[in-house]
């Protein structure tokens, strides 16, 4: 199974950038992630690694690396 970083990422090409290479440090806000955006992203997450995350728990966490820390935690 592919680690949990490597998951996020596909799903983070798949629904915030195709374009791009993840950059996990970099906050959403400079990534000009829409709302529309992060919540298919957070559905997909959701789904992918049978979980929930609150829209507000999600507000909470700056980026990538955030959500691969609260996977793993």
């Amino acid at each position: 199974m592919s680690s949990t970083k490597d998951r996020v990422g596909t799903l983070a090409r798949k629904f915030l950038d195709e374009n791009a290479e993840p950059d996990f440090a970099k906050s959403f806000d400079e990534a000009e992630v829409s709302s529309l955006d992060a919540m298919a992203f957070l559905k997909a997450i959701t789904s992918e690694f049978n979980v929930e995350i609150s829209p507000e728990k999600l507000s909470e966490m700056s980026n990538l690396q955030d959500i691969v820390d609260f996977l793993d935690g």
